[in-house]
């Protein structure tokens, strides 16, 4: 039985969107102690080392479960590289940061897999010892990548408010070493300004027809009313 042309379109949509992800993204977590560590933690989808991310499938648990252990190598050795070309760790006062990455396959936010639905990615984790000539640390997105990059700065255990959404190309705020807060302030709020209202209607000249002041009709009906009924007593005197 075939079904009709809209139902089957609603149905391939409605399936679709049942298996759509969101698109990936780089998450950036940079955890400073105050006393010279730095603790990254990162995840990369699976998804990035397709030609299109955004359209590839997500890996789930299930689908995990049937992948080779050669491939999960693979995957590993990727995620290092992408994340080699695509973000770049940068301190003031010295050389960029060079994290080596340990990979293990969770779901986000470094939680473990549970059911099979979930979505598998590689989080990877990085410890490095800050040198006494840095002042400041920051991020860069690197043109080479295509997705947007997270930053998140946590120092000895609290999180700041400010985060950054980096795109290719841009470059985070600095994190001051003797503050701990960023160096530049966050871009200024727009506040959207409510249009301006509208005037009043321009009042009717004096010399203009008001037809509410002659009960709806305009003196030429009422001269022609007027005419029509003198022409009727015409008629009836002539009548007689």
């Amino acid at each position: 039985m075939r079904l009709p042309l809209l139902p089957a379109l609603v149905f391939a949509l409605f399936c679709g969107l049942a298996h759509a992800h969101p698109l990936p993204e780089i998450p950036i977590h940079a955890s400073f102690d105050g006393q010279g560590s730095l603790s990254l933690r990162t995840e990369v989808d699976p998804r990035c080392f397709e030609p299109d991310p955004n359209t590839a499938p997500s890996v789930t648990k299930a689908d995990f479960a049937l992948t080779p252990a050669a491939q999960q190598e693979q995957w590993k050795t990727q995620a290092s590289e992408y994340m080699r070309k695509t973000v770049k760790f940068l301190l003031d006062g010295a050389p960029p940061l060079e994290p080596v990455f340990e990979w293990t396959f969770t779901t986000h936010e470094n939680v473990p897999l549970k059911s099979d639905e979930d979505v598998v990615v590689l989080t990877g984790t990085a410890s490095v010892k800050l040198p006494p000539a840095a002042t400041g640390f920051s991020i860069e997105a690197t043109k080479v990548g295509s997705l947007s990059v997270i930053l998140r700065n946590v120092v000895r255990g609290t999180e700041l408010e400010r985060f950054q959404v980096l795109f290719p190309s841009e470059k985070s705020y600095t994190l001051d070493f003797k503050t701990w807060q960023p160096r530049t302030p966050p871009p200024a709020i727009i506040v959207a300004k409510d249009e301006a209202p509208a005037e009043a209607p321009a009042e009717a000249p004096a010399d203009s027809c008001d037809c509410e002041s002659s009960g709806g009709v305009s003196p030429l009906v009422w001269l022609v009313l007027l005419g029509l009924v003198a022409l009727l007593i015409v008629r009836i005197k002539k009548g007689r």
